[in-house]
């Protein structure tokens, strides 16, 4: 009876209703804050170490290295798009390890303009995500995790707002320095829809795995997305071509190897010294695949970073690049509590 009272919990959210394939509402919850994840390509769930900021999307991730931890991260999205992100951890004694978070997106102020190009005003879009997790350890290598998120979101006169949870379950060997992860994301449904009409929430199945080699001070990840789907190509992407030669129209086919990479995130992390300095690297095949331009591919796709501690603090810093016309950049600032007395 133990753990009767978590399993519970645990469980409880895979009763509500999950939908996959086809559009959905609240895509933002599928950008991440963190710059260390994304610059190791946008996914990356089997990290084990007290980065509290990871618990924000894997709360099996929560452990108690991460107890009094406290982030703060701040995103340079495109255009004037901003990110803005909270997180902090606390462990219980024989109830686990307790994670709050929050998320803030503001899409800027835009002109409202009638038909006629008459301007009447001004008007705001921004999205929010409340999130309290909860993590424990069963056994000697095996963690458990489950998110409860509260989804806000308001354009102008619209507005929605959602209940969803996030489950995970995290194997790590810290001897054999080994860490994966399996998550379940985004399983819940609309409270309140922008019209009447009731939309989907962006659920996904992921897995990862790190591994860090035994002589280099470097840790890779691998993470395979949307497990659920395996078609996820974008429905914007010609499927027909013209032959220049005789004038037919042809069938652009995507073979299985292409659009099985599509699911596929790599990335590094190099401690050189394995101290306080930390080199990040990650490649995403679906932006490659799907955002770049066939003139000039340039990066994207390629994901960079750097993190090092001075003092009490950890600085984190990630550069995205997802398409020409923009590279995002993210930054974070963390501490332990503990460290001042608190």
């Amino acid at each position: 009876m133990r753990y009767t009272y978590f399993l519970i919990v645990f469980i409880l959210p895979i009763g509500m209703m999950a939908q996959n394939g086809g559009k959905s509402a609240f895509q933002f919850l599928n950008i991440e804050c963190s710059p260390r994840v994304e610059a190791l390509g946008g996914y990356a769930i089997a990290i084990f170490d007290d980065d509290v900021g990871l618990s924000q999307t894997a709360p099996s991730l929560l452990n108690q290295d991460m107890h009094n931890e406290i982030s703060f991260t701040y995103g340079d999205y495109f255009s004037d798009i901003s990110l803005l992100s909270f997180s902090y951890a606390n462990k219980y004694k024989n109830f686990g390890v307790i994670g709050v978070s929050l998320k803030a997106i503001s899409y800027g102020v835009f002109d409202r303009n009638d038909a006629n190009g008459n301007n009447n005003g001004t008007f705001s879009a921004n999205d929010q995500l409340l999130t309290l997790g909860i993590g424990k350890q069963i056994n000697g290598f095996w963690y458990l995790g489950l998110n409860l998120n509260l989804i806000n979101s308001n354009y102008d006169t619209y507005s929605s707002s959602a209940l969803s949870s996030n489950i995970s379950a995290t194997y790590n060997h810290e001897e054999k320095k080994i860490t994966s992860t399996i998550l379940i994301k985004n399983i819940g449904r609309q409270l309140t829809s922008y019209t009447s009409k009731i939309e989907n929430l962006p659920y996904e199945i992921q897995a990862a795995i790190s591994k860090e080699l035994l002589h280099l001070p470097l840790r890779y990840h691998l993470t395979y997305n949307n497990i659920n789907i395996f078609d996820i190509k974008s429905s914007y992407k010609l499927l027909n071509q013209t032959n220049i030669l005789t004038g037919d129209v042809e069938l652009k086919e995507e073979s299985f190897g292409k659009t099985f990479l599509r699911h596929i995130i790599i990335g590094a992390e190099l401690n050189p010294f394995r101290r306080n300095l930390f080199i990040r690297s990650g490649f995403n095949f679906q932006r490659r695949f799907d955002l770049s331009t066939i003139t000039k591919p340039s990066l994207v796709g390629f994901s960079f970073g750097i993190g090092f501690r001075v003092s009490k603090y950890h600085f984190d810093y990630s550069r995205s690049s997802y398409h020409l016309a923009g590279t995002p950049n993210n930054f974070s600032i963390a501490t332990n509590l503990s460290t001042f007395g608190f």
